[in-house]
């Protein structure tokens, strides 16, 4: 089974407009609202290649109320816990030139009592798991450092975890040997202090965040595809050429093709490939954590792998 862990979950609504600008008012026909946060994300997207997973956060008011009822339409299994708080709503408005722009909530403060109750459902969850993910921002009132106590709690049930946040959240949570990181060009510049201009500067800065705990690390370049580094691997990974009409959860699709792939025990050739091939079709739909799973497969056949050690 994989768990999927979304501490700052949210309610993700997303309006496709022509154009926005200050003291005008602006109608919308085209919009849609859904369960979010990034390890929310990945569950859609693993429930949708027929995936048994738990996902587990902190959930409040009637917001949380509605991302339980939705999850639970999609027979989704969730844990969550409970909070007094109001579980928050984020923003994504997607223009017709294809930019887009996202307003994003910091969400409710965390209570001790809730956060204690939230570890015991992860250990419980870690005894039934295989594969962890863990996505996103942390709520107010938690612990900086939650994210490194939860993958050293894993590590002791030898269940792998793959890390998806950035900032602090990631750097501290990779002190704890994660098996997988997923940061994008701009997240790798940020933590090892390395200008990217090429391949050779992203492995350069790869063997550094190796060097700080991580096992793996997969860079995601966008249209260029990614290079993974590590300890199953070094590859570059060509993807074809799409039209993108939404590039917002294609990283948490992303995970969950990881998610699968290690599941499956597939080798790291074939994981690759079907990572890529989720996170692309999440483009290629104007739904956030949507993929379509026939697309999925025939994207699989035209993404190329090449070992790069």
């Amino acid at each position: 089974m994989i768990t999927t862990v979304t501490l700052n979950t949210s309610v993700d609504r997303r309006y496709i407009l022509k154009d926005i600008c200050k003291d005008e008012i602006f109608r919308c026909e085209d919009y849609s609202y859904t369960p979010g946060g990034k390890g929310i994300n990945v569950s859609r997207v693993l429930n949708q290649l027929n995936v048994k997973l738990t996902c587990l956060g902190f959930v409040g008011g009637f917001s949380g109320g509605f991302i339980e009822e939705q999850l639970k339409l999609l027979k989704i299994d969730t844990n969550f816990t409970k909070i007094n708080g109001e579980t928050r709503t984020c923003i994504g408005i997607i223009f017709e030139d294809g930019s887009q722009s996202e307003i994003l909530e910091k969400g409710p403060e965390i209570s001790k009592k809730e956060i204690d109750d939230f570890i015991e459902k992860y250990k419980a969850a870690l005894e039934k798991s295989k594969i962890i993910t863990i996505s996103g921002s942390i709520p107010k009132g938690v612990s900086s450092d939650i994210y490194r106590h939860l993958i050293e709690l894993a590590n002791k049930m030898d269940v792998k975890v793959i890390l998806d946040t950035s900032g602090y959240s990631l750097i501290d949570g990779i002190k704890a040997s994660p098996y997988l990181i997923k940061p994008n060009k701009d997240e790798l510049e940020a933590i090892t202090k390395i200008k990217i201009n090429s391949n050779n500067d992203i492995i350069r800065a790869c063997k550094d965040l190796m060097n700080m705990g991580a096992k793996n690390i997969a860079v995601s370049l966008g249209k260029d595809g990614m290079i993974f580094f590590g300890n199953e691997g070094k590859f570059k990974v060509r993807i074809p050429k799409i039209k993108v009409l939404n590039t917002v959860g294609s990283g948490d699709s992303t995970v969950a093709g990881f998610a699968l792939g290690l599941l499956k025990k597939s080798d790291i050739e074939d994981i690759l490939k079907l990572a890529n091939a989720c996170g692309i079709s999440n483009a290629m739909e104007k739904e956030t954590g949507k993929i379509n799973v026939s697309i999925v497969k025939d994207l699989i056949d035209s993404i190329e792998v090449f070992d790069i050690s």
